[in-house]
């Protein structure tokens, strides 16, 4: 087996399960394994996964889905709680499982396929799931023997030439074309290794006003920064905030950011500095209210991250500062090309040290190509990505037909054909709540949406609709990103302001793939920008 480099505690128990087989099984048995990283940094949550396959003399194949740390049994199933979303672990499994099922009979390789679930820290008892049998889970005390386990379900096999197609199969397609997932974690590692400067150099800037203000775009590695600001406050002792515009880009923060500093979006800061009011929320009056006690307010932060600044408003902005004792540290992260609203205007502070930063390392270089292309910048991107990727792929629809969700479903079907689960799919809407079509059902094509209710807990947190294929806005995703986005409904003119920006703005969502639903009157405006140049 080959060597194989360890970064988390939930990744050293699933490679000792691999070891354990190594070490243990015949060998008649051959295995084969794959890492899928989701994270590079040790100290932030992770949830990579082995897949680990054996394959006995006869060709057939037990696929092993290994779930390290505590899982939740109920009588619906086995849930796992990753960050902000609870997944249903039968679900994950049953897709991997079909996946791999399509893909040998699609060879025409006739073997029996076994599907088991391993849990190296969690004791089941007797009892199985509605997904799962009792019999095809290992838990904790299985664990101990797992060689055993393997053989008692799987069976050595009768020797059959069957055994040899299974793992050229799995030697030759599968490194041609790789899991999604350890694709997926291997470049979000590399990304987070290369985009990394910001992170690394900003901090160790010191300038006699204390202010630093960054205008980097898309990509670029502002999260990064903004994360390496919190925790390096938190380790100094500094009381330290981070405020950004949008809310689901807070609540994506709150998840990596130390668990004892502010992390919020400003309204959600009014909301509560106003003691959390549980009436229908007016975000104009409270963010009034917040502007009035702020000037009355004490100052007693030592770091404030202002992010998104190009959706802030002046006021906002003056308001947060005031929060900053003396010889307090501020720094200002924005990418005015990522503004869609028509009412702001770019903020300047006097007395700070201005820095920029041009170079994309998300988004694959010929998604930057194509926004390059389309000129949606004002000045061109660097593509510096670690994979190439593949341009945007664009389907036309009419909304006059009213096909836009057969458009949007084919463009998802697209995405899972390439090895995509409906887990790292996103299906972005050019339209708001109140007036996206797709937004307004509770299903897509045969997939149950996953989307925000428009409502909040009583400790303010978002609430979601059950689903396996996530849907929002493009408004609402900005600062966060998936493997593949379906851009739908984009549908503008010649004379909508905004939409470079919203089209910028959707197409760096991506971190592998992009596909872009996209209406025959958005289709001419883009044909007279190209004719144009």
């Amino acid at each position: 087996m080959t060597e194989i480099r360890v970064a988390s505690a939930g990744e050293h128990a699933e490679f000792d399960i691999l070891r354990k087989l190594a070490d243990g099984l015949p060998e008649s048995y051959e295995l084969f394994h794959s890492v899928d990283w989701t994270r590079a940094e040790p100290h932030r949550d992770s949830h990579g996964e082995f897949d680990i396959v054996v394959v006995n003399s006869a060709g057939d194949v037990a696929l092993l889905e290994v779930k390290a740390g505590e899982v939740d049994m109920t009588g619906d199933g086995l849930f796992k709680q990753y960050g902000l979303q609870r997944k249903d672990v039968g679900r994950q499994a049953s897709w991997q499982f079909r996946s791999l099922l399509q893909r040998l009979k699609a060879e025409g390789i006739d073997v029996r396929l076994l599907h088991c679930l391993v849990l190296p820290h969690y004791r089941i008892g007797d009892h199985g799931t509605v997904n799962y049998p009792r019999e095809r889970i290992a838990d904790a005390e299985d664990c101990r023997d797992m060689t055993g386990f393997i053989q008692r379900r799987l069976g050595a096999g009768r020797p059959d030439p069957n055994k040899e197609r299974v793992c050229a199969f799995m030697l030759d397609r599968i490194r041609v074309q790789p899991d999604i997932s350890a694709l997926r974690g291997t470049l979000q590692r590399r990304v987070d290794e290369i985009s990394g400067g910001l992170a690394r150099w900003v901090p160790r800037i010191n300038v006699v006003s204390g202010v630093i203000h960054v205008r980097a775009t898309a990509g670029s590695g502002k999260t990064q920064l903004a994360l390496a600001l919190l925790r390096q406050s938190r380790v100094a002792l500094k009381a330290a905030s981070y405020v950004c515009f949008n809310r689901p880009l807070a609540d994506q923060m709150r998840v990596f950011a130390p668990s004892d500093v502010e992390v919020s979006s400003f309204h959600q800061l009014c909301w509560e500095a106003a003691g959390r009011p549980r009436v229908s929320q007016d975000f104009e009056a409270l963010a009034q209210r917040y502007l009035e006690e702020q000037q009355r307010a004490v100052p007693h932060l030592d770091v404030l991250v202002i992010d998104e600044l190009q959706d802030m408003q002046a006021a906002w902005v003056q308001a947060l500062i005031s929060r900053v004792q003396e010889n307090g540290r501020i720094y200002l992260l924005e990418d005015p090309e990522q503004c869609v609203y028509t009412d702001r205007v770019q903020i300047e502070i006097s007395d700070a040290v201005m820095m920029t930063a041009r170079e994309n390392y998300r988004s694959p270089r010929k998604i930057v190509e194509t926004i390059n292309l389309l000129r949606l910048t004002e000045e061109p991107i660097a593509p510096c990505a670690p994979i190439a990727g593949v341009p945007p792929e664009f389907t036309v629809y009419s909304p006059a037909a009213r096909n836009v969700a057969q458009a949007t479903s084919d463009a998802v079907r697209r995405c899972i054909q390439s090895g995509y689960a409906p887990d790292d799919i996103v299906v972005l809407c050019w339209r708001g709540r109140g007036h996206s079509a797709l937004l307004a059902d509770d299903m897509l094509a045969e997939w149950k949406l996953r989307k925000f209710t428009g409502e909040y807990d009583e400790a303010g947190q978002p609430i979601y609709s059950d689903g396996e294929l996530m849907i929002e806005t493009v408004r609402r995703f900005k600062g966060q990103s998936a493997p593949a986005i379906v851009l739908t409904e984009v549908d503008f003119d010649r004379s909508d302001a905004l939409w470079p920006q919203l089209l910028f703005v959707g197409l760096t969502r991506a971190r592998m793939h992009v596909e872009v639903v996209i209406s025959d009157t958005a289709v001419r405006a883009l044909e007279s920008r190209l004719t144009a140049m």
